[in-house]
């Protein structure tokens, strides 16, 4: 006989219908999307020095729903505006993983850590814009650097860290 607290199977389960392209977290949140996250750049140069640089990318939810994100952004390239040309290469990941939940109007961050490009034998160019893919998205953004950096064509002199629920700035 079961406990008065537990139910007795009745046959087949219940499963609600998902859609394809929203992965929902326990609790209901979907997957933080375009359309409901903003994204911002800004360099930390309190925490740089001895050849390296490091600058913050902040993920806010504006959207009014719950959502998540896990992972590393991708920064997929470096641009210098001016010229419009791409420099650099795609940055390494680094740091450990963590399923972030963001409430409306709750931001998550990951950091890019920039070492000294004039410190390797690489030809340099000045990067102002970098080309950012949240985890998970198909699609890009160009985010204006607030301060430009100087960085190798190749190869990457630059990572990036999983995002993460805390700044470490």
């Amino acid at each position: 006989m079961p406990d008065p607290g537990e139910s007795e199977p009745t046959g087949e389960a219940s499963v609600p219908a998902i859609d394809a392209d929203v992965t929902p977290m326990p609790g209901g949140a979907a997957e933080c999307d375009g359309d409901n996250l903003g994204i911002s750049i800004a360099a930390q140069p309190m925490a740089s020095g001895a050849g390296s640089f490091f600058s913050e990318i902040t993920f806010t939810n504006t959207g009014g729903d719950a959502c998540w994100v896990e992972g590393p952004p991708s920064i997929f390239n470096l641009a210098d505006s001016a010229a419009g040309a791409v420099v650099g290469k795609r940055a390494a990941d680094s740091g450990m993983p963590e399923v972030v939940q963001l409430a409306s109007g709750a931001s998550a961050y990951s950091t890019i850590h920039f070492s000294n490009a004039g410190a390797c034998d690489c030809d340099t160019a000045v990067a102002n814009v970098a080309t950012v893919i949240p985890p998970n998205w198909d699609s890009s953004r160009s985010i204006m650097l607030d301060s430009p950096v100087i960085v190798c064509n190749a190869p990457a002199t630059y990572k990036v860290s999983w995002i993460s629920a805390t700044s470490l700035f």
